[in-house]
């Protein structure tokens, strides 16, 4: 048996302690008082956190005197908290109860709340230009309180900054609220709202300020906007300012494929500065991707044996921002080389794509050749994405028995693919569904040695199961695939 020595026995002993010391969770606070609540539901939890005297029931400062003033604020707290939920006709009582041998203090909230305070009224009145007035239907369908509704304080503030927001981002920049009044009548438990607002005239997109922006042209980020932008500060001649505009500028600068972050901003500040200026500018800020990337891999299966790839990338081919793709790719039963070359996306969505395929297949001394070239044109929208190519291929086939005699086919192929994905994360989706189709064809007066036509489509659905179901907080997916030649 081993023997501790002294140092060492102290180091065990403190590992234990502190173990021990671990095991042992931190006492809770003591209550100072008791709290006894009598409400409707929904102001229970208001009323214990959100008052002075629910705060400081644990607390160690308290001390005994302070409790009636607890229990006098709480009556003002308590009051303010019920009219903020729309029980404008309601009665709020806070008492202390007499003091019990032995027993902590207890303080009693009675609330009989009565019926409750609905809208019978809303009125919104817009100054402002003929597309201002064009939003109407907009501004009172989003509108929180509708007529028939709970009246409740804090949804009566966050409507009227709703209503802002809707405006300013549609191009209203400079709206605001020039008059709001709620009129609560406690005895028929109704209230009656307006709003007047002012929007101002709409501003146009302003000039594009670009940083960041080094290795490529300038022309690259100016073809994806979504939008014209005026010639000067005090003219309207461009689109409209829409922050949507600048959600779907961002999303195509990321997807782009040249930049490693972007950000695309509203200089708001310049709009404030100067009345007079009737554009928004925008800055954009990125992170540039490297123009050129080379890749080797190697792997081994047990399958196709070993293989290595080796790859490379340009994204300003030209100096033009034409990106290319190229690889090699060698294993024991097939090699492929391959190389595409893609145009930067237009402020359509529009692209073209070139590019040329070469495999040899060896099965079993079975010899494939395939020789591919194909050009096309794509259009990338939002979450759904479109091609059409023409492609030539040839294909020549020898078998073992038959070395130098090669059976040659080639196809002149029109194809058109269509792929739409609506999911929570292009990554790790748990919900939404994704779609793709495929159509294309070939005819043997035009350049193929035979006519087809070949169709396929798959559909895939994501539902996210309930943590209490028997998949317990999982994932389901359905998919189908349909084709035919």
């Amino acid at each position: 048996m081993r023997r501790l020595t002294a140092p060492a026995a102290k180091r065990w002993l403190l590992a234990v302690a502190c173990v021990v010391g671990l095991g042992f969770a931190a006492p809770s606070l003591a209550a100072n008082y008791e709290i006894a609540i009598d409400a409707p539901e929904e102001l229970v939890e208001p009323l214990r956190t959100r008052t002075l005297l629910g705060r400081w029931i644990d607390e160690p400062g308290f001390e005994s005197d302070q409790l009636p003033l607890f229990v006098a604020r709480a009556q003002e707290e308590a009051a303010a908290i019920v009219r903020a939920a729309g029980y404008f006709s309601a009665r709020v009582d806070v008492a202390l109860d007499e003091a019990r041998a032995g027993a902590l203090p207890r303080v009693r909230i009675v609330v009989d709340a009565g019926a409750r305070t609905t809208v019978n009224r809303f009125e919104l009145a817009i100054d402002g230009p003929p597309a201002a007035q064009a939003m109407r239907e907009l501004l009172v369908d989003r509108w929180p309180l509708p007529e028939g509704s709970f009246f409740r304080s804090t949804e009566w503030e966050q409507g009227k900054r709703l209503l802002l927001d809707v405006l300013q981002q549609r191009g209203f920049v400079r709206a605001r609220i020039v008059a709001s009044r709620a009129e609560v009548d406690p005895e028929l438990t109704a209230a009656a709202l307006t709003l007047r607002v002012e929007t101002g005239p709409r501003l146009s997109f302003g000039p594009l300020a670009i940083r960041g922006l080094e290795r490529y042209d300038r022309s690259i980020v100016e073809a994806l906007k979504p939008w014209e932008e005026a010639s000067g500060e005090r003219t309207t001649d461009g689109d409209p300012y829409s922050f949507d505009d600048l959600l779907t500028f961002q999303a195509r600068l990321r997807g782009s494929g040249y930049f490693d972050s972007v950000d695309v901003l509203p200089d708001l500040a310049a709009v404030e500065t100067d009345p007079a200026r009737t554009t928004v500018p925008v800055l954009v800020e990125l992170g540039e991707r490297k123009t050129k990337r080379a890749m080797f891999g190697i792997g081994y299966s047990s399958d196709e044996g070993a293989r290595g790839l080796l790859g490379y990338e340009h994204r300003n081919l030209l100096g033009r921002g034409w990106r290319l793709d190229s690889g090699l790719l060698l294993q024991s039963v097939r090699r492929r080389a391959f190389a595409s070359v893609r145009t930067p996306q237009q402020a359509s969505g529009h692209y073209y794509q070139t590019g040329v395929r070469v495999e040899r297949f060896d099965v079993q001394g079975e010899l494939t050749d395939k020789q591919t070239v194909f050009v096309g044109q794509g259009k990338h929208a939002e979450d759904t994405e479109t091609f059409l190519s023409l492609q030539y291929q040839i294909e020549e086939r020898e078998l073992p028995l038959t070395r130098g005699v090669a059976d040659r086919r080639r196809a002149l192929t029109l194809g058109y693919a269509w792929n739409r994905r609506r999911l929570d994360s292009p990554i790790d989706p748990r919900s939404g569904y994704s779609i793709s189709a495929q159509v294309s064809g070939a005819s043997s007066a035009l350049g193929s040695d035979r006519s087809f036509a070949r169709f396929y489509t798959r559909a895939m659905r994501f539902w996210p199961m309930p943590r209490e179901s028997a998949l317990g907080d999982g994932l389901l997916v359905g998919m189908v695939e349909v084709g035919q030649v």
